[in-house]
């Protein structure tokens, strides 16, 4: 057995294998014809059509959406809501925490019932209310500062304008 670095099994380079020389031993050279006269005006006439475009043929956001009927810049301003998170004052961070306190107090009654086999549907369903008050708490804070804080800024306009 031969290993790949013993090169005394491999033919010379010169030879090439019986089967694409037709016998000869060695390939015959590759004959190309001459150059057609058209060939190299394709690629060069072509200029900007024949470059790839790494886009496609996407369209800018602005245009696509004037085109669907939808202003852009209604649509930066819902993004932009989205996107901002209202901060709590330190009264609701107060009792946003004092809430999940009560639900954390209730929660580990609830674990203690269940691991000590006690029945558990007083706790599950007042942990259900606390968790839902805390949902709409938060919520309902996050609006009106949401709110305010729009106020503010149409405030702001109309002092600049």
């Amino acid at each position: 057995m031969s290993s790949w670095a013993d090169a005394s099994d491999d033919p010379p380079l010169e030879q090439a294998p019986a089967e694409y020389t037709g016998g000869g031993g060695v390939r015959p050279r590759l004959q190309l014809k001459p150059r057609s006269a058209t060939a190299g005006k394709s690629t060069a006439s072509g200029g900007g059509h024949s470059k790839s475009n790494p886009f496609g043929a996407a369209k800018p956001r602005e245009e696509v959406l004037a085109s669907k009927g939808i202003d852009a810049s209604l649509v930066d301003k819902r993004v932009e809501q989205k996107a901002s998170v209202a901060r709590l004052t330190a009264d609701q961070d107060r009792e946003v925490e004092d809430l999940r306190k009560e639900l954390t107090e209730i929660e580990e009654k609830l674990r203690e019932a269940n691991e000590m086999e006690l029945p558990e549907e007083d706790f599950r369903v007042a942990a259900e209310e606390k968790r839902e008050e805390l949902n709409g708490l938060v919520k309902g804070f996050h609006d009106l500062n949401l709110k305010e804080r729009n106020e503010r800024d149409a405030e702001r306009r109309e002092t600049r304008g």
